[in-house]
């Protein structure tokens, strides 16, 4: 099974003290492989060394980054020069039996895949 995860996703799992790789695992019973596009990578970059922003943030954006690297994901080049990260996922997974883990609802509606999300407080939900 092979989980693409968003930015959104994961600072906010991160900030909520929500373990995604351990619960998502308690889901599923396949094998997971974690895809993360190299946009992402640059978004929680920024964040994590941006000023003017909360140090909580700042430091979810570190943490986020970490746990990345823990996970030892698959980093994927997204295709197309838009600028706009989410058209860009859009594009990727389309027809592709690829799991979004995403809290954006825009993002949400534009696709047809399963998508990873957070349920109540620290539960997760492949729907």
């Amino acid at each position: 099974m092979k989980i693409l995860l968003d930015t959104n996703f994961i600072l906010t799992c991160t900030k909520q003290k929500i373990d995604f790789p351990e619960i998502t695992n308690q889901i599923t019973t396949e094998p997971i492989e974690w895809l993360v596009p190299q946009d992402v990578l640059n978004e929680l970059g920024v964040l994590k060394d941006r000023t003017g922003i909360k140090i909580k943030d700042r430091n979810a954006a570190k943490l986020s980054f970490e746990i990345i690297q823990n996970l030892n994901p698959k980093i994927i080049q997204l295709p197309g020069k838009n600028p706009n990260i989410d058209i860009k996922i859009v594009n990727y997974i389309i027809d592709k039996p690829i799991i979004l883990a995403t809290l954006d609802k825009n993002l949400k509606s534009r696709v047809k895949n399963k998508i990873l999300t957070i349920r109540g407080k620290k539960n997760l939900q492949i729907v």
